[in-house]
């Protein structure tokens, strides 16, 4: 447990680290590893060679809900398109007021140097998948949403470089066209996003993440 709760603590770990952090010997990490891989409740980075959890550890949490279908079905087809664009692809949700990304393509990604790992959480607001998330929902939903995340973080709109009037807006256009395109404040990155529809209801994004010194903004459609 203890080495497993590491783990989970870093968005990447090594077997040396592990076995430092946990006061247990590499051969016994190896072990645990080798076996928790097999069952799938880990996961190595084939660029990096560092370990990660994935989303079915949480199965260990008493009477929490797993969304297995993504692990099953949607990641195998983002790896696939992964390797065709070489841009990392994201499927995200909106989780406790927050953006969640549930799978990505980091590890597989040719154009990643460090890998985000599955289920970071992200502000809404400023991120192109958390505007294709709020523009499909009701106007109560999304004032229910925001009023929780504007309570976890006053900043919000600030950090985005962006005040409500614009956000609102930005809405509206994501609405219209049918995707969101934005680029990250204080990184170099761009993200286009567009919605995924499940039994009616909007609640997930997928979203492509680029370099815009490689891909401008403008063009990104065109591209990918």
């Amino acid at each position: 447990i203890t080495v497993l709760r590491n783990i989970n603590s870093f968005d990447g770990v090594t077997v040396s680290e592990l076995a430092k952090l946990s006061g247990v010997t590499r051969a016994a990490v190896n072990r645990y590893l080798v076996t928790w891989e097999q069952l799938g409740y880990v996961e190595r980075s084939r660029a990096t060679r560092k370990y990660t959890v994935t989303p079915k550890v949480l199965e260990f949490s008493s009477g929490a809900l797993r969304d297995d279908w993504i692990t099953t079905h949607v990641r195998p087809h983002l790896i696939q398109t992964c390797k065709v664009m070489g841009w990392p692809l994201g499927f995200a949700a909106i989780r406790n007021s927050q953006l969640t990304v549930l799978e990505n393509t980091d590890a597989e990604s040719s154009m990643i140097v460090y890998p985000m790992r599955e289920h970071i959480t992200l502000p809404l607001v400023g991120r192109s998948a958390g505007h294709v998330l709020l523009a499909y929902k009701s106007e109560d939903v999304r004032k229910d949403i925001l009023s929780a995340a504007l309570a976890k973080d006053r900043y919000l709109f600030t950090r985005a470089q962006m005040d409500s009037t614009q956000f609102e807006n930005d809405l509206k256009r994501t609405r219209t066209q049918g995707y969101a395109l934005s680029k990250v404040p204080g990184v170099n990155w761009g993200t286009l996003s567009v919605p995924v529809e499940v039994n009616g209801d909007v609640d997930f994004a997928l979203s492509n993440r680029f370099h815009p010194s490689a891909i401008p903004l403008d063009l990104s459609l065109i591209h990918i």
